[in-house]
């Protein structure tokens, strides 16, 4: 029995780092509260890395990371990672 991967073992893999860093990003807030603009920042980081892994991979490699159109998904990828950065900077501070 051979035990060799084949490409959809590795499907996920795109989606899986995305996610590793959105609970970065959410355990960090966790730890320390005082700095939760730090994890807005780790969130909008992962945001962005979603729209360029799903903008260069085809749809097939980009697995969970594929809702719609290519274009769709990186613009909403995009879109909502700028509008969340947008709302934490203009948040008044403490």
């Amino acid at each position: 029995m051979a035990s060799g991967f084949s490409s959809r073992d590795f499907k996920e893999i795109p989606f899986t780092v995305v996610l590793l860093m959105e609970l970065g990003a959410v355990l960090s807030v966790a730890l320390a509260p005082q700095h939760w603009l730090r994890a807005v920042a780790g969130m909008t980081a992962g945001l962005l890395v979603a729209g360029l892994l799903r903008l260069v991979l085809t749809d097939e490699q980009a697995g969970l990371l594929r809702v719609r159109r290519r274009s769709f998904d990186v613009a909403c990828y995009w879109g909502l990672a700028v509008l969340t950065f947008t709302v934490a900077v203009a948040l008044p501070q403490r």
